[in-house]
């Protein structure tokens, strides 16, 4: 098991101040829908740029060619690029500006029906993208948190690996999944067993209390996903308590190296204070425009009760911390445990 998404030296200098990609960090900080994920795992690394859940360009460098970089993105963005004539995915050299042909590809997808759903409906990626950027790329200096990494997997060596340690985890939640819809399946859902589980933590972050956030995140219109977030939460949660319990010093260590990296790029706010201790982990569900009239807290509930039952443990996510987010101030407000 491993977890270090800290960019190369060499990767980061191309974004940083004066780096040759310099331009696409103002870029994105000037469009109120765009932000960055920047990362790396055992074979490669990564400079990334998402509008809402959707990514529209990945930048990754060529080891052996310091002065290129290789561009990508989802096939749809492709296709646009391909339509339109723009020479914006491929090969480039790391001192090519490509504003133009990134403001095209903007002005498309905004017009496009079929990339609503990633940002363009205001729901789930829209707000995501919001709380994102205000705990991280335009962050304040005096904020809670401070956003690490997205999209957030613990790495292993090999796929015989990850199905001795992550299988033995996740096999639990499937079958807590299998016992939710025997016990209510008109209520909780018939076809749970086949949903995905566990496939990747929407938000680590470091708060300045001195706790790792790991924070799934819903809005409030997926009610099914609100109330089956304890089976989500409850994985990521045990995933990360068992590898805090092998590797802490090492996890300790990279939470603030990944940091004070992201505060050099610019991706979390210079002046930031993080806390001199890490106490330990927490798990935080925020949903974006939480209705009270839903009966997705009710249900929440529920399912929360049933797995402390099945698993014999009425201390399971007894430390959880429920937040609604708003667009209108991009405040949070506690629904559940012990607010800030």
């Amino acid at each position: 098991m491993y977890y270090d998404r800290t960019l190369s030296p060499s990767t980061a200098s191309l974004i940083e101040k004066n780096g040759e990609l310099r331009w696409l960090y103002d870029f994105v900080k000037s469009h109120k829908d765009l932000d960055f994920l920047v990362g790396k795992n055992n074979k490669t690394e990564w400079i990334s740029v998402y509008r809402g859940l959707s990514r529209i360009l990945t930048i990754n460098p060529y080891k052996n060619e310091p002065n290129k970089i290789k561009i990508s993105a989802a096939e749809a963005y492709k296709d646009i690029a391909v339509k339109e004539g723009l020479n914006l995915y491929g090969k480039h050299d790391a001192k090519n500006t490509l504003k133009d042909e990134l403001t095209a590809i903007l002005n498309k997808v905004s017009k496009e029906e079929k990339f609503d759903r990633y940002y363009n409906n205001k729901k789930e990626g829209y707000f995501q993208n919001i709380f994102s950027r205000n705990f991280g790329l335009s962050g304040s200096a005096s904020g809670n948190w401070a956003i690490i990494d997205k999209e957030v997997v613990i790495g292993y060596d090999d796929l015989d690996e990850k199905k001795r340690e992550f299988g033995k985890i996740q096999k639990k939640y499937k079958e807590l999944q299998r016992e939710i819809s025997s016990i209510n399946a008109n209520k909780f859902g018939a076809n749970l067993v086949g949903k995905p589980l566990g496939n990747e933590l929407d938000f680590l972050a470091l708060d300045n209390r001195g706790y790792i956030l790991l924070i799934e995140y819903k809005h409030g219109k997926n009610t099914s996903g609100i109330y089956l977030s304890p089976l989500q939460i409850g994985l990521y949660y045990d995933v990360f308590s068992e590898f805090l319990r092998r590797n802490r010093s090492a996890f300790e260590k990279t939470i603030y190296t990944m940091l004070y990296q992201k505060q050099k790029i610019g991706l979390v706010n210079a002046n930031w204070r993080p806390p001199k201790k890490i106490k330990g982990i927490l798990p935080v569900l925020v949903i974006s425009e939480y209705n009270e009239k839903s009966v997705a807290m009710s249900n929440f509930n529920e399912v929360l009760d049933i797995v402390c039952k099945k698993n014999s443990d009425d201390n399971f996510l007894s430390y959880l911390q429920i937040y609604s987010f708003t667009e209108r101030n991009h405040s949070l407000y506690s629904l559940m445990g012990n607010p800030w």
